[in-house]
């Protein structure tokens, strides 16, 4: 059965029950990271190698991260430096999905890099013959229709990446679930499962926007504001990325929910045997697919009952 938005949210909250303190002191530790590492950035000289040093490492820390929620959600036990060791111990893992994304979307984002050249470089000549005093002359209206021209480029470069965003918005979690999964292999993977869904999980992540019309109100309170929307950030982070892999276990026909106190034995079963999911979502998903999939042979049911 296809979940709808509101049916993932619930079973991400049932997943999280007893666990935001947790979830959301590992998302604190992870935006502690990231904010320490940006003030040390404006350290003059040391500062450049901070930030390319960030950068390295934000990578394995945010696949690491993917890793601790996949934990909260399925009922594991989960430290709350997690994703520290994990993410560090699949550097080269996450990097050669980020390579690999970096790939398949690489024609948007050279369509987005060269129309922001172009408004730069337009922009600047237009400027400058504004700032003398000079008159809008045949080459500046060319200008100006290249800027126009380059705008619209630009425009559909970040509509294509953001739907591409949605076609390999799997690819971590597959990776996660199927180590022995090439990059490649999880990206094109994720492209099948999404096809026909992307719609599906953009309305699940739209679905969370009253959140944050919630922290923009907050952000409007002096003083107390910033620390509320904080506070909401930190749960909505986690509350959201557990949703994304309620949505990701339903495409694939799993049935992985945390334990609770009828079925801890079972799925303690489960938690020591991932061959199920990583056979549902590897390139075997009969499952999944029959959800999707309806009979569209009108004869095929007399057939049989003959």
């Amino acid at each position: 059965m296809t979940l709808t938005a509101s049916e993932a949210r619930k079973q991400a909250r049932e997943s999280l029950k007893g666990k935001w303190g947790v979830v959301a002191l590992i998302n604190l530790i992870f935006l502690a990271i990231s904010i320490a590492v940006s003030l040390l950035s404006s350290i003059p000289v040391l500062g450049f190698l901070i930030a390319i040093a960030g950068f390295i490492i934000d990578v394995p820390l945010a696949y690491g991260l993917i890793m601790s929620m996949m934990k909260v959600k399925r009922g594991n036990n989960v430290g709350y430096a997690d994703f520290l060791t994990d993410g560090f111990a699949n550097f080269g893992r996450a990097w050669a999905l980020v390579g690999r994304l970096i790939l398949k979307m690489i024609v948007p984002i050279i369509l987005v890099v060269i129309s922001v050249i172009v408004l730069i470089f337009s922009g600047t000549g237009i400027f400058f013959i504004v700032a003398i005093g000079g008159d809008i002359t045949d080459a500046a209206v060319g200008t100006l229709i290249l800027m126009f021209v380059a705008l619209v480029v630009m425009i559909v470069g970040y509509v294509w990446l953001f739907i591409k965003s949605f076609t390999y918005a799997l690819s971590n979690l597959l990776a996660i679930d199927n180590p022995n999964m090439s990059a490649l292999e999880c990206v094109n993977r994720s492209k099948e499962l999404m096809d026909g869904n992307k719609g599906r999980l953009f309305c699940l992540e739209i679905s969370f926007i009253g959140w944050a019309l919630l922290a923009g109100i907050l952000a409007a309170i002096p003083v107390v504001g910033i620390v509320a929307t904080f506070a909401v950030s930190l749960i909505l982070v986690p509350y959201m990325q557990v949703a994304i892999i309620v949505f990701y276990e339903n495409r694939l026909g799993i049935n992985y929910s945390a334990p609770t106190d009828e079925n801890t034995t079972s799925n303690n079963d489960n938690s020591n045997n991932n061959n199920v999911i990583q056979e549902q979502s590897g390139s075997q998903d009969v499952k999944a697919e029959i959800v999707d999939i309806p009979n569209m042979d009108p004869h095929k049911d007399s057939d049989d009952e003959q």
